[in-house]
């Protein structure tokens, strides 16, 4: 692998359970974690294909059956690491009782309390029953499988572009310090062009705004309580873009 591989190479490691680790250079530089940010859009694509391949070897089981074995592979193609982050934002802002440091030092915090166990159950059961929606709708399911990955990819690309980062160290310490925001505005944009192409035009101007006003929404909570985010605050934010784009997405059946 070249040093241009690298970033896309990063992205996958981070935010993917791919073995790829084998393919980073030894000394990894600043700049190559900043540019990592421009290829998040392109892991959810690529985990979008997963959902769609696993959606078409997963065809003619039984509905219920279906959706949890589809979740499941989106689970593990990530290895629940945003999973994870929601589970110390939630913590985190219930423990931190308003104050920003104590909030920082709650989110480091390796245990999970009674909140953040609820958050994830509701999350995922939100998530199995709108996949059993669309599945059951067969409503151009495999469009929306490949382009909701991409959009929560795309949405904390954005927000990593626009929000400072709020720890002295950190795997994203030194992507805020180079990011390239220019670059990444285009991989949003791009994201945007993408789907599209997967999706009726009405519903995904609809899917579009819902993605703004989570990733909004979001940003604006944690800017008030810590002036920026964290790696826990991104990964928290693709899990909510997710759901809230598969609840729209099955509210507005039928699309035609």
């Amino acid at each position: 692998m070249t040093r241009r591989t690298t970033p896309l190479i990063l992205a996958f490691a981070l935010l993917t359970t791919l073995p790829v680790g084998r393919w980073l250079p030894a000394r990894i530089r600043p700049a190559d974690q900043g540019r990592s940010v421009v290829c998040y859009p392109l892991v959810g694509l690529a985990i979008g294909m997963l959902l769609v391949l696993a959606d078409a070897v997963l065809h003619g089981a039984p509905l219920l059956l279906d959706a949890a074995m589809l979740l499941a592979v989106w689970v593990i193609a990530t290895g629940a690491l945003h999973l994870d982050g929601l589970a110390d934002c939630v913590d985190a802002w219930f423990a931190g009782h308003g104050d920003p440091s104590r909030t920082l030092t709650v989110m480091k915090e390796p245990t999970a309390g009674p909140a953040a166990v609820v958050a994830l159950v509701l999350l995922l059961l939100i998530k199995f029953a709108a996949l059993v929606a669309l599945l059951r709708e067969g409503a151009e399911t495999a469009g929306l499988l490949l382009i909701v990955p991409l959009l929560a990819r795309a949405a904390v690309a954005g927000l990593i572009a626009s929000t400072a980062y709020r720890r002295a160290d950190g795997i994203a310490r030194d992507q805020a310090a180079t990011r390239p925001r220019r670059a990444i505005a285009l991989a949003v944009l791009g994201s945007a062009a993408v789907g599209a192409c997967a999706v009726p035009s009405g519903l995904w101007l609809l899917l579009l705004v819902v993605v703004a006003v989570v990733t909004w929404a979001w940003r604006s909570l944690w800017q008030r309580r810590i002036g920026g985010y964290t790696g826990d605050v991104a990964g928290a934010l693709i899990e909510l873009v997710e759901a809230a784009v598969l609840i729209v997405a099955a509210w507005s059946l039928p699309w035609g």
